[in-house]
């Protein structure tokens, strides 16, 4: 189970139509006259002493169309009495909402066998019903005056279930909306749920989720019954797994052709919505474009019919016998060792962010439960996995040792993620100690054509500095200044030696600076550094090859430092010590951080000398000085309702009706050579399908002898791919773009790009490489191209948007969904109101304390789950750069 929170907001009569946009048209022929639309549950979890009670979930009933819509409203659908005080504006919200799913394999299987879907289904309205009791035992809500509110448990919550059988691809998905109606009940009234808590709790929702199913002796059972196995990392069916991108492929064309017709009728009914007769016509066209030679299905039997003939037809046979107990790799919960699961948790959680809560540590818990098998009923599982929580959290450091932290603020940490951020800091300030004289020599020779911003980076770069920071927005001119700055380095017999956080970022700069320039993860490895899939860090000893030494006076360069998390910092900045090298941090804090604990950029600034922090603040990349002037205002997040009013008006914003009116205008784009850029893989995905239509219609991509990936993707001659790999013996690196020029008889490809031709091995192509004529943000940063598209959604945040509408010379356009400009604009000030960076522990306290000041404290002292001794009163000493040697070794 995979997901986040969704917020529904809007008209109870629109409900409906919101859960049914989750699924495809033919999800309908699976529900028969009368059947309600949702299953409602009311879970009670009245106070108790010394804590919360265990929580009683019962079953409501069905509910209709007209009960559901007064379920949304906020109305008992008992006595018909409105729940307390109801919004009845359409910003008020009604729901959140999360999806209980598994694996596409399972609902294969289910289609494949009666029994199975019956144990599936069971399975997972248990996995529900656990999970709204989970909820029920730790949601909140907020009581007080405005400004003095204070967060109380809440003693009744009500959910509905939605159940669906299929994707929005029109393939096998059996997936249930868990939607937590927005009134609960608590301290003697009704009162509204404290929303952010669940979205902070959305790692124990999804690791409950998927543990109740994967680990569920019923489900685990019939499978085993039929012959099937599950693999332990990947949760899939062994046995089918290796048909789902080809199945997943023939119903991702059936939505794109309804997408097709769809876009094609609002543009020419604009003020209108198509009803369900016409939907239900673009259904039947589409099922009939993409496969002509099969019956369109009628009903349920002839849908689950044409699902098995399709995999058949793939060449899958079900297994003929059943999975012997001896052979079932089931784990007896007596073979757990509980410390080593404790261990591997905080190593997981700390690879990941600098600071959790206990719903980060329980959702942990439950994915490596359901990995090491672990089938056992669900008392018994919960016993477990409650057990493993509470043995973690005593295990934590504690960033605040206040006993009124509500629940859901993330407070805690380990003692291996606050020791990295010491020792990186102690290192920082070492450096800072000494001066950074910069060095004017050489320069009128080489540097007359840089601004006077630039002319004063390369000084300090060739001067004496051991610790620079040099910052600088979009397109202002960097890889010029780094040019002379090289040049005039090794005038003094040094090298400049350039790391990135990836292998494309160094091929690209060195091939722009004409010197060595390695990844990160390279470097430190040659180094001895070695860290495994859970991110545990270890170091040995290396004799590094003699490119990656590095000698005393040479000049580390660390590009895209913002991107750069703390423990491959923290060793960079070990060798650097070793060698006594200097080091410049290059980067920008408003583009996009590292995935996981970053800040290093933050420190660095932080801890630097003043005369050894620069900025290049002149933009040259525009060829529009409006618009340079607007990207700073962008970068910043400053006035940005004028920015957007602005960019409106110079048509650089587009607003679309619907989301496949904005699908099939950013294709078009895609066409006319513009760079796409989008938030999430999904939309990459789709956006890459979409544009290779498009292609294939004007015969830039041919389809015959097209293979598919396990994915799902085509890919044929012609088209444009990315592979996602590094691999030194094929000569690629992850994000690197490249033509198909042959495709060979066992699905290798030829490729060709700016690095030459490459042979891609088969396994290679089914499992790294996929269709790159749309990005995410992450892949677009450090391109330049001269026409560039963003689609804006509710998961951009500021580094995102700020990076997206730079990647263009000449144009950059915001596409966005919404009903008006002024929706668009409310849409935009949101993003440049987001700020999703994790800049480590000191900075997560810091935001600790200014969530608990927004959202209210704790009513009473939380349960003591753990020693006081974790951090002392002085957090601040802990955090401070400690005595240590430049040469400490690690």
């Amino acid at each position: 189970m995979h997901g986040g929170v969704k917020f529904y907001r809007g008209s109870p009569s629109a409900a409906r139509s919101y859960v049914e946009a989750d699924r495809s048209r033919v999800d309908d022929y699976y529900l028969a006259e009368g059947t309600g639309v949702a299953t409602r549950y009311v879970a009670t979890a009245p106070p108790a002493v010394g804590g919360r009670s265990i929580a009683a979930v019962q079953d409501g009933g069905t509910l209709d169309g007209d009960a559901y819509e007064r379920w949304v409203a906020g109305y008992d659908i008992a006595t018909g009495a409105a729940k307390g005080r109801l919004r009845t504006d359409e910003r008020g919200l009604r729901f959140v909402e999360v999806v209980v799913n598994g694996p596409k394999t399972w609902s294969l299987a289910a289609t494949l066998h009666p029994k199975i879907a019956a144990a599936y289904d069971a399975a997972q309205d248990r996995a529900a019903t656990e999970i709204i009791a989970w909820l029920a035992e730790h949601a909140t809500t907020r009581v007080g005056p405005r400004g003095r509110q204070v967060q109380v448990p809440v003693e009744q919550l009500e959910a509905a279930v939605v159940r669906h059988y299929t994707s929005r691809a029109g393939d096998p998905h059996r997936h249930l909306h868990l939607q937590m109606n927005a009134r609960v009940f608590a301290a003697g009234r009704w009162r509204g749920l404290h929303s952010v808590g669940v979205v902070d709790s959305i790692e124990a929702i999804n690791g409950i989720g998927h543990a109740a199913v994967a680990c569920d002796p019923q489900f685990r059972e019939t499978l085993a019954a039929h012959g099937y196995t599950v693999d332990p990392d990947s949760g899939e069916i062994a046995q089918l797994a290796p048909y789902t991108g080809a199945f997943s492929a023939r119903a991702a064309q059936i939505t794109r052709n309804i997408d097709r017709y769809e876009a094609a009728w609002r543009r020419q009914h604009p003020a209108e919505e198509p009803g369900p007769r016409l939907r239900r016509a673009w259904d039947r066209r589409a099922w009939a474009t993409a496969r002509p030679d099969k019956v369109v299905p009628n009903d349920g039997t002839q849908l689950a019919e044409r699902w098995r003939d399709e995999l058949r037809g793939l060449g899958f046979t079900p297994p003929h016998s059943p999975v012997q107990e001896g052979d079932r790799p089931w784990t007896a919960i007596g073979r757990i060792n509980r410390d080593a699961v404790t261990d591997l948790v905080l190593t997981r959680l700390g690879a990941r962010r600098s600071a959790w809560n206990a719903a980060d540590i329980r959702g942990e818990v439950e994915r490596i439960i359901a990995a090491a098998g672990v089938v056992t009923p669900a008392p018994v599982r919960r016993e477990l996995v409650e057990d493993l929580t509470s043995r973690t959290v005593d295990r934590c450091e504690l960033l605040l040792t206040r006993d009124d932290v509500p629940e859901h603020i993330r407070t805690l940490t380990s003692r291996d993620v606050l020791n990295v951020e010491t020792d990186l800091v102690t290192r920082l300030a070492a450096r800072a100690e000494q001066p950074a004289t910069p060095s004017w020599i050489g320069l009128l020779a080489f540097g007359g054509e840089l601004d006077p911003a630039q002319r004063r980076v390369v000084a300090a770069l060739t001067g004496t500095g051991p610790l620079l920071v040099i910052e600088g927005a979009a397109g202002a001119g960097k890889t010029s200044t780094l040019d002379v700055a090289r040049r005039l380095v090794e005038i003094r017999s040094h090298r400049l030696v350039v790391v990135t956080p990836t292998l494309k970022a160094a091929r690209a700069a060195e091939a722009q600076l004409g010197t060595d320039a390695f990844s990160a993860a390279w470097l430190v490895h040659q180094h001895g550094y070695r860290w495994d899939t859970d991110s545990h860090w270890t170091r040995r000893h290396a004799e590094p090859s003699a490119r990656a030494r590095l000698l005393p006076g040479d000049l580390l360069l660390v590009d895209e430092a913002g991107m750069l998390d703390q423990d491959t910092a923290r060793a960079l900045l070990t060798i650097a010590d070793q060698a006594h090298a200097r080091v410049a941090f290059v980067g920008d804090r408003h583009q996009l951080p590292a995935v996981g604990r970053g800040g290093v950029l933050d420190h660095a600034a932080r801890w630097a000398r003043p005369e050894a922090c620069l900025v290049l603040d002149t933009v040259h990349r525009f060829s529009d000085p409006e618009y340079a002037a607007l990207s700073l205002l962008m970068r910043t997040g400053k006035d940005s309702g004028k920015v957007f009013d602005a960019l409106h008006q110079r048509g650089q914003i587009t607003i679309h009706r619907s989301e496949v009116e904005r699908l099939a205008a950013v294709a078009g784009a895609a066409q006319d050579g513009g760079r796409i850029i989008a938030d999430t893989r999904e939309q990459v995905t789709t956006l890459n399908a979409a544009i290779r239509d498009q292609r294939l219609a004007t015969g830039q991509t041919v389809s015959t002898g097209a293979l598919i990936t396990s994915a799902g993707e085509p890919i044929g001659l012609g088209d444009h791919i990315t592979t996602r790999r590094n691999d030194r013996n094929l000569g690629v690196a992850n994000r690197d773009c490249w033509t198909v020029a042959g495709i060979g008889d066992d699905g290798g490809l030829l490729v060709r790009g700016r690095r030459g031709e490459r042979i891609l091995p088969a396994p290679y192509v089914r499992q790294h490489v996929e269709l790159a004529y749309a990005t995410t943000v992450h892949g677009a940063q450090g391109e330049t191209v001269d026409h560039a598209h963003l689609l804006v959604g509710e998961a951009t945040g500021a580094a995102a948007a700020y990076v997206g509408m730079t990647r263009g010379r000449r144009t950059n356009t915001a596409h966005l969904v919404a009903e008006n400009s002024e929706d668009a604009r409310d849409q935009w000030t949101a993003v440049f109101a987001r700020d999703r960076a994790d800049l480590g522990p000191t900075d997560a306290r810091e935001r600790a304390l200014e969530n608990i000041d927004r959202y209210g404290p704790h009513a009473s002292p939380r349960r003591q789950l753990r020693k006081e001794q974790r951090i002392d009163e002085h957090h601040e000493e802990r955090l401070r750069p400690h005595s240590a040697p430049p040469g400490f070794r690690i």
